[in-house]
């Protein structure tokens, strides 16, 4: 590691942070230290503490009580643009840049730079990009660019503004296993030159993979700040959560009709690669997995089917009605759709009750408003922290806001016929994605079709019966799940050609 002595004295300490939102202590006395060159793991389940600890080290937040340090002196950030200028940068995991703009323009709009001067300001991020070892087209409008490419960018960004700490929030969540390894490979380019990274994550392999350093959370409090090496995934996710209860087993379902089905689907979209001539058959009691990288088209595929995309060519049908049906007709016949984004499905603004009685004020809807006592009932059921009814959905950690929408859609009412999931695990912690997990099982063996979309291999490998994968707007593999290894299915992902011998040759 080449590390200049100027870069090896930017450590970043934070000691004894604690922080509240009115009656609830988010943290507690919890301690960190950043080390320049390193990779420092910030990980626990959902609601423990990880992004208010992180936006009190990017100036988002200030802490209720405790100090911090940058180089020996003292780091107090008044807010976001202090902790900038003094070199810590966040990077979300909703992506801030703007897509109509290019690297370069999004850059002039957050430089430090009062005037706008695009000749330095390309010449400036040429340069970052050279130093980090990263190939972005500067010029293009970022919409274009594949999730990966997005997510260097705002990097090479953050960078550019003079980062030497940067703080990623679930920089893989959107990336296939391929993706996943470059970035890697730059994150340790960028430590070999000096830079910090806090890596927050809940893909505990990634910790093994890349971490030099570990910070565990667990109710707010540090559980664990260390050294990462030596420490198996089985021994932080008992760190963060105890033990966990054994995986809902996979057993035979004995499937039934067609329940959802799609015929010719050509569509377009203004966030997604069109849809060329796909063609979907679910069936009741089976869980469909469709695995791809962002943009790949899965994401259209899915708002197609739930009728919130209206197809150009090609049907859609859900348990032999009308094709073509509206998003509304779809609910009232029992589809439960959670999407990529859950803002596109939850109101912030409104309480957790109302929220999960969304459905029961939509126009044209059959009623299903849920009594308190099954509010009640489905917040802890899901593991809602905390479970309040009346709490604003604000309120919750993105985690618990992804548990909120899953007792809505997979709560006790109303039963669904079929269910659309894109990455209804996402930003949950080990104990929180299996307890989802096992609700998707569940309304397969009670008959629904389940249809899982992701870009976590994971996610979809644990609970899919078949497995299809997209690639521009295509399928291009459909496999039972004994037959869809890792390492096939990331190839098809990538684009890359299937070279897995046919399963009825004779080997050598």
């Amino acid at each position: 590691m080449t590390v200049s002595p100027q870069e090896m004295d930017r450590v970043v300490e934070a000691r004894s942070i604690s922080k509240s939102f009115g009656p609830v202590a988010a943290l507690r006395d919890v301690s960190m230290v950043v080390r320049p060159g390193a990779v420092h793991a910030l990980v626990g389940e959902n609601g423990a503490g990880k992004s208010t600890l992180a936006k009190v080290l990017a100036g988002i937040e200030r802490p209720s009580s405790g100090t911090m340090t940058l180089d020996g002196a003292v780091y107090a950030p008044r807010d976001r643009s202090e902790a900038k200028r003094r070199g810590i940068n966040m990077v979300p995991q909703q992506l801030s840049l703007v897509g109509e703009l290019s690297l370069v323009e999004n850059y002039l709009l957050v430089g430090p730079r009062r005037l706008a001067n695009r000749r330095s300001a390309r010449a400036l991020l040429a340069e970052t990009l050279s130093r980090a070892r990263v190939e972005v087209d500067l010029d293009v409008p970022t919409a274009s660019l594949t999730q990966a490419h997005r997510q260097l960018g705002e990097i090479v960004v953050a960078l550019a503004e003079g980062a030497h700490t940067l703080i990623l929030d679930e920089p893989t969540a959107s990336l296939g296993p391929l993706e996943v390894g470059g970035l890697f490979e730059h994150l340790r380019a960028l430590c070999d030159l000096g830079t910090a990274v806090v890596l927050i994550t809940h893909r505990l392999d990634e910790v093994r993979q890349v971490a030099d350093d570990l910070t565990v959370l667990s109710h707010g409090e540090g559980v664990h700040n260390g050294s990462a090496a030596g420490l198996a995934s089985g021994e932080i996710a008992r760190l963060m959560v105890g033990e966990l209860p054994p995986p809902v087993a996979r057993v035979p379902r004995a499937l039934g009709g067609v329940v959802l089905s799609a015929r010719g689907l050509v569509a377009g979209s203004t966030r997604d690669t069109r849809l060329d001539d796909v063609d979907l058959e679910v069936r009741s009691g089976e869980i469909l997995g469709i695995a791809g990288v962002a943009g790949s088209g899965q994401n259209l595929l899915l708002d197609v089917l739930g009728g919130f995309v209206e197809p150009e060519q090609g049907t859609v049908t859900l348990d032999g009605g009308a094709p073509g049906a509206s998003a509304v007709a779809l609910l009232n016949a029992g589809l439960a759709w959670i999407p990529e984004e859950r803002s596109e499905a939850l109101v912030p603004g409104l309480s957790l009750r109302d929220n999960l009685n969304l459905y029961s004020t939509a126009v044209g809807a059959v009623s299903t408003e849920r009594t308190l006592p099954h509010i009640t009932a489905d917040l802890q059921a899901f593991d809602v922290r905390p479970a309040r009814p009346e709490l604003a959905a604000a309120g919750l950690s993105g985690g618990n806001q992804q548990k909120l929408l899953a007792a809505r859609e997979l709560g006790a009412l109303p039963e669904p016929r079929a269910v659309l999931a894109y990455g209804p695990t996402q930003g949950l912690d080990q104990r929180a994605a299996q307890a989802i997990r096992g609700r998707l099982i569940d309304q397969a063996a009670a008959g629904a079709a389940v249809v899982v979309a992701s870009h976590d291999l994971e996610e979809v490998l644990a609970v899919a019966d078949r497995i299809v994968v997209m690639f521009g707007g295509r399928v291009v593999a459909d496999l039972p799940a004994a037959d869809a290894t890792t390492d096939r299915i990331g190839r098809a992902m990538a684009g890359l050609a299937d070279d897995t011998p046919p399963a009825d040759k004779d080997l050598p």
